[in-house]
């Protein structure tokens, strides 16, 4: 298997998170060529992204939320889990993130909270018998605080999605190979 590389990229200018987030005070994205042994469609790619997660980013999330709990932040989503084979349809979750819109190739997931409201959007595009995925991070501040919480997120936000898209689709092309065996 050819290792996966995950470069940072301009958001699309089609993207959800770009259009379905007014006031956009800090924007990402990254791209990386989805596995040919990796189901090449949105859900597959998207829960194989984001219920995949590195232990150490698991255990980062876990101190997170115990470090924002006694400021009101929310640490869990009151959404029901999607189920594993279904489609990813708004109003559901997939892993701790709530799924808010679906197109064809694009799901938006998200959630708005007193200090920051926040749009990821993760997006296929097919080139040249190739299939690409796109990763886009919108944050609008809500106040001073969700500015300083972000300052603190920041960083660490630029080296946790590309492990989860790399960690993630490697998984999931284990997981087709080993199921394949």
């Amino acid at each position: 298997m050819k290792k996966i590389i995950v470069q940072a990229i301009a958001i699309p200018s089609t993207s959800l998170a770009r259009q379905l987030l007014p006031g956009i005070d800090f924007a990402d994205a990254f791209k990386c060529q989805v596995p040919e042994e990796q189901l090449q469609n949105i859900d597959s790619v998207t829960r194989a992204i984001f219920l995949t997660l590195p232990q150490w980013i698991a255990a980062l999330l876990a101190l997170r939320n115990a470090m924002v709990h006694p400021f009101g932040l929310k640490t869990s989503i009151a959404t029901a889990p999607s189920s594993s084979r279904d489609e990813l349809q708004p109003g559901t979750a997939v892993g701790a993130f709530e799924v808010l819109e679906r197109r064809l190739d694009e799901l938006l997931l998200g959630e708005d909270d007193q200090h920051l409201d926040y749009r990821v959007s993760v997006r296929l595009e097919r080139e040249e018998g190739s299939c690409w995925v796109v990763v886009s991070t919108v944050v609008k501040f809500n106040n001073w605080f969700g500015r300083a919480y972000f300052v603190l997120v920041r960083s660490v936000h630029q080296i946790i999605v590309p492990a989860m898209m790399r960690s993630g689709l490697a998984s999931a092309v284990s997981h087709v190979s080993s199921a394949a065996a």
